[in-house]
């Protein structure tokens, strides 16, 4: 955990080498500068049960303290700890409803799996529902990241498995398709699939993009998560906003037994002239999936609207999936730039440096003589400090833009990110990879 280049402090380093002496004879010379509440949440991080007991019941340090970076030792606990020092915490007064800075309690023990943990946490009495901007509830943190353990008992204890939030509500937003259901389908979990549907939760459910979960299942191949919705009651003859049904996406996508496994199921396709598992696999890569122009045109501006005003409300995770939206909406190669920058810029501002380079990259790349691109790059690279590259970028920014190229330039590198938003900053304040 910590970086191997820089000692760390002789507190820490006590906490680390599991040293109790020395962390009693330290008590008395070192100031509480918030370096006692970093090491209880080391000693948590570690699984030290002895170093918690010192440093709680000897040197009185909160249980409740915050580290510098806004964590407590019970939310990383939750999630990097142990069962024991998590109760050991609880019963020493440590509120389960306090957030930390990456993640509240409970969503760490359910993302992370431990599902004892879990159930400590609910028996303190945390709502299972608790809702976290970043990570939505319990249950979709577990969702998102294929946990059917933590599923199973949060659906035990009543979670809300229909859970959705949608645009314009800026208090209750996780991103555009952000059902538990969805978000396991995404996940590739077959398990947390059967367990949501079991729950009852809406097979049929459309997302932001007009999509179903059977198009989802037909977009990334999952044929046994596609039987699953089947056999739940999915109906296969909702279109997407262009008409779009999900055997023509699995016949695009060429899976075969995906495409057999919808025929008796699907009506017929009027357009389609050989109503057929081989018409429809002909058909589709023949002709490709139709798609309405003008349609796209305006949901492409809408979608980029909201991103713009989602950015404007510091909403940047929400921007990142309108811009990742639009995308979708077929656009030019310069449209798809224009998205890439404005995507480049709000992963930037959530902490999230390479895929903003990622994004920057393409845009010069797709519109080498638009010098916004280049200010994207050099922001990004400033952010991962590689600043020989970064001056680079900036200057082929100025190179074509000379007018204009100190306002951008400064304009891409004012307001850093708050790198607590993804958690870039380790409870310790040791960066985490970027």
């Amino acid at each position: 955990m910590a970086d191997a280049t820089k000692p760390l402090h002789p507190v820490l380093q006590a906490v680390d080498d599991g040293n109790l002496r020395l962390l009693k004879e330290t008590a008395g010379v070192v100031a509480d500068d918030g370096i006692w509440s970093r090491a209880l949440v080391l000693a948590a991080m570690n699984g030290r049960l002895d170093v918690c007991r010192c440093l709680v019941e000897d040197l009185r340090v909160d249980v409740n303290q915050r580290t510098f970076t806004g964590d407590t030792a019970l939310a990383i606990s939750a999630a990097y700890g142990t069962a024991a020092i998590t109760k050991y915490l609880l019963d020493r007064g440590a509120d389960p409803t306090l957030v930390g800075a990456l993640w509240p309690p409970l969503h760490g023990a359910a993302m992370s799996g431990e599902c004892e943990i879990l159930e400590l946490l609910l028996s303190a009495g945390i709502d299972v529902d608790c809702f976290d901007s970043v990570y939505g509830t319990p249950l979709h943190a577990a969702a998102a990241v294929g946990e059917d353990g933590a599923v199973n008992i949060l659906l035990e204890h009543h979670a809300d498995k229909l859970f959705f939030f949608y645009l314009p509500q800026p208090d209750k937003i996780l991103n555009l398709h952000s059902t538990p259901l969805n978000l396991s389908i995404l996940s590739k979990s077959l398990e947390c699939v059967k367990l949501l549907i079991k729950a009852g939760a809406d097979v049929n459910k459309i997302d932001h993009n007009g999509y179903t979960y059977l198009m989802v299942a037909a977009d990334i191949c999952l044929p046994g998560i596609m039987k699953c919705l089947l056999d739940a009651g999915a109906n296969p003859d909702i279109p997407d906003p262009f008409g779009t049904t999900a055997i023509e996406i699995a016949a695009l996508r060429g899976r075969r037994d995906m495409v057999e496994m919808l025929f008796p199921l699907a009506s017929t396709i009027s357009t389609l002239p050989d109503w057929s598992v081989d018409g429809i696999i002909c058909h589709v890569k023949s002709c490709g999936l139709p798609k309405d122009i003008h349609l796209c045109e305006k949901k492409r501006a809408e979608l980029k609207l909201q991103a713009t005003e989602a950015f404007k409300r510091k909403e940047h995770m929400i921007a990142v999936e309108l811009c990742t939206c639009a995308m979708n909406f077929e656009p030019s190669a310069e449209d798809l730039a224009i998205l890439l920058a404005n995507r480049s810029l709000c992963l930037l501002h959530s902490g999230r440096g390479k895929d903003a380079l990622s994004d920057a990259t393409r845009c010069t790349m797709l519109r080498p003589l638009w010098p916004k691109g280049y200010y994207r790059l050099g922001a990004a690279l400033m952010f991962l400090e590689d600043y020989e590259e970064a001056s680079r970028a900036f200057a082929d920014g100025l190179e074509l833009d000379p007018a204009n190229a100190l306002r951008e330039a400064q304009e891409a590198v004012k307001n850093p990110p708050c790198t607590g938003e993804l958690g870039c900053l380790s409870p310790l304040g040791i960066r985490r990879s970027r």
